[in-house]
């Protein structure tokens, strides 16, 4: 003991006692205080005989078991049998010793359950009720059996509703919102268990009197009672979790029920730009992101930002910078949804967004792996602080992985698509190369005529002479400019566009430019030509098909002559084009194979002498389907072959060229 001052252990006590008690407590205890001496002061204390000692002991012990077999309740109160033994001590003991008995009764389990500072709280509540029960309890209990009196029975609905008044009072003075809308809370729970243990508090007091034997039975009812409330609660507690859980469920499946609806919707589009602004945009709406962007690696290994949804972002998307780019990298190695709350949440951010990226809290990183290759990442930023518990992860990983294998094939549609072009322009320039020769000689005959019709006219004295050479030059230079106009339709390499037009033109074209190869190969042109509608299409495309069925024809008929007949019509609503030959014909085992790529009966690869790639046929059939026709053959052995195209008559542009 110091000679001024507290103790190092008085002050560790002060010290705990001042963490659990607080000012409203204090305020409970000095009131039970205050009026406990009153009632001593005015209605005496009787004498503690064994008999009242013994009750007294008693209600402690059994209050210490029920408070250790409370059932807790949601808002972190129990439901403790406690009021109703201590409406039967009113009859067991006196009430100064009940004080007692309810103190020790509440703290002890308290200190096994480490809730010190909510039992002094009930302890104090307790023993407030009991002094203000204990004077009414006095004035009726006239006789030894306190429920035999009409002032008892009457008296009884009274002490109870008293004491569990005071103990639910006093139990919510902590807590989320009002005290008397905790109060209030409490009363609708535990109206029921009120109403069922007020009388057997009674009757455990009247049995008591009745002799401690008689007390047993009531004991018994009492802890069945509580059993029972405990299972209702436990339905009551399972009921609400199973709400929770179907509440989940549905969450979950109406999640799934979008995911499944933007899966839908990116597998109805092979647009790698249109897939990535459904994938940002719907995943960000689904995830209530206000912002969110997606970031892919090109085959040289740099970041390219390529969709975004509301980032303050101006000019291309592939030029913008990141704050970080070596923070990407880091989320690909993981490879694993991640959630960044901490500073390093701006390192993913564009530069350009950089100030709004200030708004934000949390940045969820969402790799997309296909078959354990990372092609990027999808970023989506909340202005909140959010968690993701690992249903969320399990599912974003599993779609942001189905996701990946789509980006991956409309990647990979867009790498064939630019190879497929690159062969139909290889195909075209091959197609036009084998009347290379042709077309030269008819180019060099044009000029000697415009030449020596130049000299001439250059010469004559006479008007019309000079008119007459002018009108042959002119004629010549049309002829030139028609050829020329076919050799641009046939390589040009651009964008292919749909217009309103007439297959007629094509097959004229196509046959300007071999008409001289094929009188060379003494081969005669028959047309069967007859009006048809005009119809949106690539010009340029089908004349490569007229050119390749050609050039086929002309080769089938080598050495020998024969007869190419072109025909055109219109037949139930559809175009006919047909080209037939009077060549060798196609083998019936390769009918069903030529318009696959590299099947051929030329070239070295189908054992003739005539050159050929294999990719004439493939790429016509390609052509027609873009243009939603059919293509067939017919085709005999040593008497010819006929290809036929059927094409649609459109009179508006296709939805996909609008």
């Amino acid at each position: 003991m110091q000679a001024h001052g507290l103790s190092q252990n008085e002050r560790t006590l002060l010290d705990v006692v001042g963490q659990h008690i607080s000012g409203r407590v204090l305020a409970v205890w000095g009131a039970m205080l205050l009026i406990a001496a009153s009632i001593g002061l005015i209605i005496g204390a009787p004498t503690a005989t064994p008999l009242l000692i013994v009750g007294a002991t008693l209600v402690a012990v059994l209050l210490l078991i029920g408070d250790l077999a409370a059932v807790p309740l949601s808002d972190g109160s129990l439901l403790s049998p406690a009021p109703a033994l201590m409406i039967a001590g009113l009859s067991m003991t006196s009430w100064p010793l009940l004080i007692v008995a309810v103190v020790v009764g509440t703290v002890l389990p308290a200190l096994l359950r480490k809730r010190l500072r909510r039992s002094i709280a009930e302890a104090g509540g307790r023993a407030l009720a009991i002094t203000f029960v204990a004077p009414i309890a006095t004035l009726t209990h006239t006789t030894a059996l306190p429920l035999s009196t009409l002032a008892g029975l009457l008296t009884l609905p009274l002490i109870g509703a008293l004491v569990y008044l005071i103990e639910i009072g006093v139990g919510v003075v902590d807590g989320p919102g009002t005290w008397i809308e905790r109060w209030r809370a409490q009363i609708r729970a535990m109206r029921w268990y009120v109403l069922a243990m007020i009388p057997i508090g009674g009757m455990l007091g009247h049995l008591w009197q009745v002799g401690p034997l008689a007390f047993i039975p009531g004991l018994f009812s009492l802890g069945f009672t509580q059993y029972l409330f405990r299972a209702q609660i436990a339905l009551h507690q399972t009921s609400q979790d199973l709400e929770i859980l179907a509440a989940q469920h549905k969450a979950r499946g109406e999640r799934l029920e979008k995911l499944q609806a933007l899966s839908t919707a990116m597998v109805g589009t092979l647009d790698l730009n249109v897939m990535l602004h459904l994938l940002c945009g719907r995943l960000a709406a689904l995830m209530d992101a206000p912002y969110g962007w997606a970031v892919l690696i090109d085959r040289d290994g740099h970041l390219q930002l390529m969709a975004n949804h509301q980032l303050p972002i101006t000019g291309d998307l592939e030029d913008q910078l990141f704050v970080n780019p070596d923070s990407y990298h880091g989320v690909m190695r993981r490879g694993r949804v991640v959630l960044m709350t901490d500073e390093y949440r701006h390192d993913l951010t564009p530069i350009a967004a950089l100030d709004e990226s200030e708004l934000w809290n949390t940045v969820l990183s969402i790799p997309l792996v296909a078959e354990k290759r990372v092609l990027g990442v999808i970023c989506l930023a909340f202005e909140h602080l959010r968690g993701l518990d690992a249903e969320e992860q399990r599912v974003l990983a599993a779609f942001a992985n189905q996701a990946a294998v789509m980006l991956e094939n409309a990647r990979l549609f867009d790498e064939l698509r630019h190879k497929q072009v690159e062969l139909i322009q290889s195909s075209k320039l091959a197609a036009v190369g084998t009347f290379a020769s042709g077309i030269a000689h008819e180019f060099n005959n044009l000029l000697g005529s415009m030449l020596g019709h130049a000299e001439l006219g250059h010469q004559a004295d006479e008007v019309e002479e000079k008119d007459h050479s002018l009108e042959v030059i002119t004629q010549a230079c049309r002829r030139g400019r028609s050829i020329t106009r076919g050799l641009l339709t046939f390589a040009r390499r651009q964008e292919h566009q749909r217009a309103l037009a007439d297959l007629t033109d094509a097959i004229d074209e196509t046959l300007m430019l071999v008409e001289l190869d094929l009188r060379k190969s003494r081969i005669k042109v028959v047309r069967q030509i007859e009006p048809v509608a005009l119809t949106y299409c690539d010009l340029g495309q089908l004349s490569q098909v007229v050119l390749n069925f050609i050039t086929n024809a002309r080769d089938a008929m080598a050495p020998n002559a024969g007869t190419l007949t072109i025909g055109l019509r219109e037949r139930q609503g559809q175009i006919e084009l047909s080209v037939s030959d009077t060549g060798s014909g196609i083998p019936a085992e390769l009918l069903d194979k030529i318009f696959e790529p590299f099947v051929t009966t030329k070239g070295s690869m189908g054992g003739s002498q005539t050159p050929g790639t294999g990719l004439g046929l493939s790429v016509s059939y390609g052509i027609v389907k873009e243009h939603g026709g059919t293509i067939g053959v017919e085709s005999e052995v040593g008497r010819g072959t006929t290809m036929l195209v059927r094409l649609p008559i459109l009179t508006e542009p296709p939805v996909h060229e609008e």
